[in-house]
């Protein structure tokens, strides 16, 4: 995962007791630790197969349509998806939660088959759809775009599927998404919702 889910703030940053309102000039201490969704990256080539975790990825274009997961390059998805030149992006809901943060604390560079592992399926017709997921993104690269420490991995999405379950009339998702919190802990929205939009419009 990028960052890994279970990182640790810096122990070494001094403690402080500001309000939550005052900000500070440090990024190694709280730096990732937001609620947001991880997506599960899958990849392979020539007979190898590998899923990570990433919680660094955003839609980037729509026409294009692009999608962009950051990787660390030490990561053993990583080669995969530079000889392959495609990626898969999946989002499982909340109930799969092991087996989210399962892919990012486990490595397949010991030789772990994380699928196998963690009971990650994938459909007989897209070896990159991982079963289960109420979406996912089929993704052929077309740049790498180094940003510090990761790589910008965009892609060029080729197919989407979808779980119809799992969204509503409108489009809108339905089933309890998976979100990270920091610290190996999830969550999830609750039932209440409130439109924003002004009255009128």
């Amino acid at each position: 995962m990028s960052p890994h889910p279970d990182q640790s703030p810096d122990r070494t940053a001094p403690h402080t007791t500001a309000p939550a309102t005052r900000l500070t000039q440090t990024t190694n201490r709280l730096f990732g630790y937001y609620p947001g969704t991880v997506a599960l990256v899958t990849a392979a080539h020539a007979g190898t197969r590998n899923v990570m975790a990433a919680g660094w990825h955003t839609a980037l274009s729509e026409t294009p349509p692009l999608y962009g997961v950051s990787l660390g390059r030490e990561r053993a998805t990583y080669p995969l998806i530079r000889a392959a030149g495609a990626f898969g992006v999946n989002f499982l809901p909340l109930d799969r939660a092991g087996a989210i943060h399962g892919s990012g604390l486990h490595s397949a560079h010991d030789g772990t088959d994380k699928h196998a592992l963690l009971n990650l399926s994938t459909l007989s017709e897209q070896p990159l759809a991982l079963s289960g997921a109420y979406l996912h993104y089929t993704c052929r690269v077309t740049q790498v775009i180094p940003v510090g420490d990761h790589d910008l991995i965009v892609g060029h999405v080729q197919e989407v599927r979808f779980d119809p379950d799992a969204f509503d009339a409108r489009g809108l998702l339905a089933a309890p998404p998976a979100l990270y919190l920091g610290r190996s802990l999830y969550a999830t929205l609750g039932a209440d919702r409130l439109d924003a939009r002004p009255d009128g419009l």
